[in-house]
């Protein structure tokens, strides 16, 4: 059983997934499994302290910005690298202090300067700073709201639940449904974006993965996931 299966397996057992879907779980999986990658990749996080402190920070920082390209998971990994760096030159400095006697180690708090600059620029660079979002013009920063909305939307499109791309508060869409007839979707598999032609059109070459994409109106990306976890696995099903 590989780590995917494993993780999947383990979030179906949880109370506040019982009514999510397969493929809903797939996603939530893929998400926690990145973000461990994250975790075990540092180079400076030596303790489980250190470690609860990495991912109070990553929770915090994937939750204020989007976190997109492996470039930016590359940058994201630095500056959590750094943030415990500057806490232990910061505790070693605490433990000097507060010593009968404390000498100052100049060498110490010039490296945390260094460090605390270079947390800074990170940060700069991935959008995090406040001073960045304040002097951000509203095109800027609407930019980066309809970015969030699209990535949303098309991972979640078949919810009605909807996280606010801003705030992260949740609300729901409501529509009369009393004039409605109810009809069998062919573009969903559960609350998943999903349509077997195309895929099937794709698996048999007749249409390329940008031309999926196209007619899904999703990345090339969302198809490339969806063919490997979901058609690709149901094809080999049917064979067996």
């Amino acid at each position: 059983m590989d780590n995917l299966e494993k993780k999947i397996n383990k979030l179906r057992n949880l109370k506040q997934n019982k009514d999510k879907t397969n493929d809903e779980l797939v996603v939530l999986a893929k998400e926690e499994i990145e973000k461990k990658d994250v975790i075990s990749s540092l180079t400076f996080c030596k303790d489980d302290k250190e470690r609860e402190f990495a991912i109070d920070l990553l929770e915090r920082y994937t939750k204020e910005n989007s976190i997109e390209s492996e470039a930016d998971k590359d940058t994201l990994r630095q500056l959590i690298d750094m943030e415990i760096l500057a806490e232990r030159f910061k505790y070693l400095l605490k433990i000097e202090y507060e010593k009968s006697n404390p000498a100052i180690p100049l060498n110490m708090v010039e490296e945390l300067r260094e460090t605390e600059k270079n947390i800074l620029e990170i940060k700069t660079q991935l959008g995090l700073t406040n001073k960045n979002r304040e002097q951000a013009g509203w095109i800027e920063t609407w930019e980066d709201l309809r970015k969030k909305a699209i990535k949303y939307y098309e991972e979640h499109r078949g919810f009605n639940t909807i996280k606010c791309p801003y705030c992260q508060n949740l609300f729901h869409l409501l529509m009369r449904a009393d004039k409605h007839e109810p009809i069998k979707s062919s573009w969903f598999r559960g609350t998943i974006l999903y349509n077997i032609e195309v895929f099937k059109l794709f698996d048999e070459k007749r249409i390329n993965i940008e031309e999926a994409a196209n007619i899904m109106g999703v990345s090339s990306y969302y198809i490339e996931l969806l063919y490997n976890e979901i058609y690709l696995k149901e094809k080999n099903d049917r064979k067996n």
